[in-house]
């Protein structure tokens, strides 16, 4: 089976933005992580669901739980290897960035809290922002409450990730309210989304601004309503949504050379994976790795890696075809 291929990697950090979770809803937090710890996906959504009468409650009580029982995978994220499915990580109790948002949107999925995947740009240490643009390198989610989108990186939220004396990496849990239900321009100052839909703004910060820092009242662009784009992102089957992800970031960020090519390639890997193996399915799965071949023939020779993949894939897919 071929492995879904997303270049992910994190910098985590204490940069302050507004926090959204108050301080009396310290103690909800808490009351989050005091279901047992080895306690399975069900009897944590229970657990939630019972404690929370809103979903901004039940957003707060995750996080507590989140907090308490889950950590960063420094292993994991220094051999660049991709996410797992949320049960597994889950019973892990550690991960990455694409970990910690899959896990958390499966859980609002099951409480029924309107959420989205968010894919974009941190700056890296030891990395300049226009570096760190030309490759999407952190996931994130956004929830739908009271009437609103606001932003949730669980992993920002529970701990930092630094080198000690010697040069070990070193995870560190820290609670950071700012980076649970929060919008605006001082979330954005470190987290930049790849599609400009899901800033939630109405005049979204172009990526040179994101470059030169210090974001100002209100981004360059004219105004854009994320609202009814992100309702009719949603409204679109998977594939759909993934390509349309595809071409908005491909416009916003020129200077991201990979997303088309590896966002059709996944799309690939996902149709082979999630379906049955049909004629149909696989030309449309030879389609996607078509158009991600022709993308990836304008990589930089550091994407080598993607480009054998693509490779790789078509020529399995179509063998298959024969």
């Amino acid at each position: 089976m071929l492995k879904w291929l997303l270049l992910i990697g994190i910098m985590l950090s204490c940069v302050p933005v507004f926090a959204q979770v108050t301080d009396r809803e310290e103690e909800l937090r808490e009351r989050g992580g005091s279901v047992a710890g080895d306690a399975t996906f069900e009897e944590i959504v229970a657990h939630v669901a019972r404690l929370g009468t809103t979903d901004r409650e039940r957003v707060i009580l995750l996080s507590g739980w989140f907090y308490k029982y889950m950590t960063l995978d420094v292993d994991k994220f220094l051999t660049g290897e991709t996410g797992g499915d949320y049960r597994e990580v889950l019973k892990n109790g550690k991960g990455i960035c694409e970990d910690f948002a899959g896990l958390f949107r499966a859980f609002c999925d099951r409480l029924n809290i309107r959420n989205g995947r968010v894919e974009g740009y941190v700056q890296e240490e030891g990395m300049d922002r226009a570096t760190a643009c030309k490759r999407i390198n952190h996931v994130w989610n956004a929830v739908h409450v009271e009437g609103e989108w606001w932003h949730v990186d669980m992993l920002w939220a529970i701990g930092t990730l630094g080198k000690t004396a010697t040069g070990e990496w070193v995870f560190t849990k820290r609670w950071n309210p700012a980076h649970v239900l929060t919008r605006g321009r001082d979330f954005l100052e470190t987290h930049l989304p790849a599609d400009p839909a899901w800033q939630l703004v109405d005049r979204p910060y172009s990526v040179e601004e994101f470059i030169e820092g210090a974001l100002k009242e209100t981004g360059s662009a004219g105004y854009y309503n994320y609202k009814d784009s992100i309702d009719a992102f949603m409204a679109l089957p998977r594939d759909e949504q993934q390509m349309l992800f595809a071409r908005r970031a491909n416009r916003f960020n020129p200077l991201n050379k990979e997303v088309m090519a590896v966002t059709f390639y996944n799309e690939g890997v996902f149709l082979l994976n999630y379906n049955r193996r049909t004629r149909a399915i696989l030309e449309r799965v030879r389609d996607y790795f078509r158009i991600a071949r022709e993308y990836a023939r304008d990589l930089p020779d550091d994407a080598r890696r993607v480009k054998e993949s693509i490779d790789e894939g078509l020529r399995n897919v179509e063998a298959s075809i024969k």
